[in-house]
């Protein structure tokens, strides 16, 4: 079937320069799909930030080449459809991305989308792709767009069978929608769709092609239950793994780890290969390290929850500490509300008597100074009673930390401890199975016949001692500095957890202790600015002299 000719060449004029996505095209692009009039001109004034922009559509720009989006980091939509890419690229580092726009492009090969695992909009149409591929990462793809392409074969969309969240597809246009059949495989094979080119499926629609394609659809069927099996026995071995990463001892539960080692050891894994006797003392040492480790690991998970139990028994102490220290200031605040309410009613019956002249201000300067006085008295006293709660509050939680830092090293000390004694086991394990391997290995020595079928590579390191002593030191070599990175990687983990956590207490208690002393200031600034606005607004009754009286008193 011949291609279609391309819509592209009837909208881009040839003789157009291909664009280049630059800052300035971002901008300009942004500016012109950006707000309107007023809300227009206060935006561009404000300046486009590039990485602040959500929505980017760059269409119509002959674009040739997807780059430079890298500082788009808060992008949720992006569109690039009427230009003239010919690779999907440069894309893994807008992770945040909801909706990717490639119409009416070039493209030949889906491809580099495995980083925007956000995305739930991916529009393709009218391309060159005849194969969909490389989409697994994309599990909350919603909306899928692969119409007008090259796809010759329908069942090519089976494909799609595995995004669990998928709902709408766009396929019309592709060589095989020629068939009349595809429409009916589609529907009855893309069972989670329930839009199929913007139209709604109906179920009988699906029972018509379920009965059309039930042996294809009963063999999918069964890769999709094994597929199925797969999928929930990875996330159960990742959950696993992420449980036993709290431990610091992840991937140390069973045989992996060695099986690494081995995986990463040519030397190693060539000698293997001799089988026999050397087979069964792997094996020996297989069960050596899996036994030593079983016992790391359970004292590791052992240990794990004594620290977290340690840890909410801190949290608790601290927050009860907090809780007491709360209840002390409200108390020690309400009897100053109440000291001060009297002075307030002592100041207002003076004011009173001065203006309905029953006094003169002669007569009442020494309550006037005598009420400044005593308010001074009681905002120290508030002053004082207040620091003095946060003080002992700081020296208990201090304690309590100092305490829950030492409690803290104690645990991580015993659990290196234990780590050093397995790792310590699996070095002696490594040095029997050397010296296994070499006694094993020396028996074939040269023996051509009992060699058998073995690799020629092998073959050739079995006729030369030198050489077989030499691959056999040199495997146990690779070994012991596996198993040093691993212990290294196990310590320096839980030391800088220890360490991150303390620090971070610490941090914690510091910006608290500051922001409780920066809070009970702010409340003796606010009560004295109170007082003195109070004394203010006596001059609206009280003469300048009077005014000056009172605001030098206070």
């Amino acid at each position: 079937m011949s291609e279609k000719k391309s819509l592209n060449s009837l909208i881009i004029h040839p003789d157009i320069e291909p664009g280049v996505i630059d800052n300035a095209m971002l901008t300009r692009c942004i500016l012109e799909y950006g707000p309107k009039e007023e809300a227009g001109r206060l935006f561009a004034e404000e300046g486009v930030h590039l990485d602040e922009a959500q929505i980017v559509r760059l269409e119509f720009q002959n674009i040739l080449r997807i780059d430079h989006l890298w500082m788009l980091k808060s992008l949720r939509k992006l569109t690039l459809a009427h230009n003239l890419i010919e690779k999907i690229e440069n894309l893994e580092l807008l992770v945040g991305l909801n909706e990717l726009d490639l119409s009416f492009n070039k493209i030949e090969k889906i491809e580099n989308l495995d980083e925007l695992v956000n995305l739930e909009i991916l529009t393709l149409f009218h391309n060159k792709i005849r194969k969909l591929e490389n989409m697994d990462t994309l599990e909350n793809l919603l909306v899928f767009s692969i119409g007008d392409n090259l796809i010759e074969d329908y069942k090519e969309m089976s494909y799609m069978r595995r995004f669990r969240k998928l709902r709408s597809v766009s396929f019309k246009g592709n060589p095989c929608c020629d068939d009349p059949m595809t429409n009916q495989f589609l529907k009855s094979a893309l069972t989670r769709v329930t839009y199929l080119d913007y139209k709604l499926i109906a179920e009988e629609e699906r029972e018509s092609g379920r009965a059309l394609f039930r042996g294809h659809l009963r063999k999918l069927d069964d890769a999709d239950e094994k597929a199925e099996k797969e999928r929930l026995a990875k996330e159960d071995y990742e959950a696993k793994v992420k449980f036993y990463a709290l431990s610091f001892v992840e991937y140390l539960s069973g045989p992996e780890l060695l099986d690494s080692m081995f995986e990463k050891d040519p030397d190693g894994s060539l000698l293997l290969k001799v089988g026999g006797e050397l087979l069964g003392f792997y094996e020996q040492y297989k069960e050596q390290y899996e036994e030593t480790m079983a016992g790391l690991v359970q004292f590791a998970q052992e240990a794990y929850n004594s620290r977290q139990n340690e840890i909410k028994l801190f949290k608790d102490l601290v927050d009860n500490a907090l809780e007491d220290s709360v209840v002390k200031s409200k108390m020690v605040v309400a009897g100053f509300e109440e000291k001060k309410k009297s002075l307030i009613d002592q100041m207002n019956e003076l004011i009173g008597r001065f203006t309905s002249k029953k006094a003169t201000i002669e007569q009442l300067e020494p309550n006037i100074i005598d009420a400044g006085e005593a308010f001074n008295d009681i905002i120290y006293d508030l002053w004082k009673k207040l620091m003095t709660i946060e003080m002992q509050l700081y020296e208990q939680c201090e304690e309590s930390r100092v305490q829950f830092a030492v409690n803290m090293t104690e645990m991580i000390t015993k659990l290196l401890e234990v780590s050093r004694n397995a790792f310590g086991a699996w070095r002696e394990h490594e040095g029997m199975w050397s010296m296994r391997q070499f006694e094993a290995l020396s028996k074939l020595l040269g023996n051509k016949i009992m060699l058998g079928d073995a690799p020629p590579e092998l073959f050739e390191v079995m006729m030369d001692r030198d050489q077989m002593m030499n691959l056999i030191a040199q495997s146990s070599d690779n070994h012991m500095r596996f198993i040093d990175a691993r212990e290294d990687l196990l310590m320096t983990r839980a030391n800088n957890w220890r360490d991150e956590l303390i620090q971070g207490a610490n941090d914690n208690e510091i910006k608290r202790n500051r922001d409780r002393i920066l809070e009970i200031y702010y409340y003796i600034d606010n009560q004295r600015e109170e007082w003195t606005d109070m004394q203010m607004n006596m001059t609206e009754t009280v003469d300048p002299e009077t005014a000056a009286l009172l605001g030098d008193d206070f």
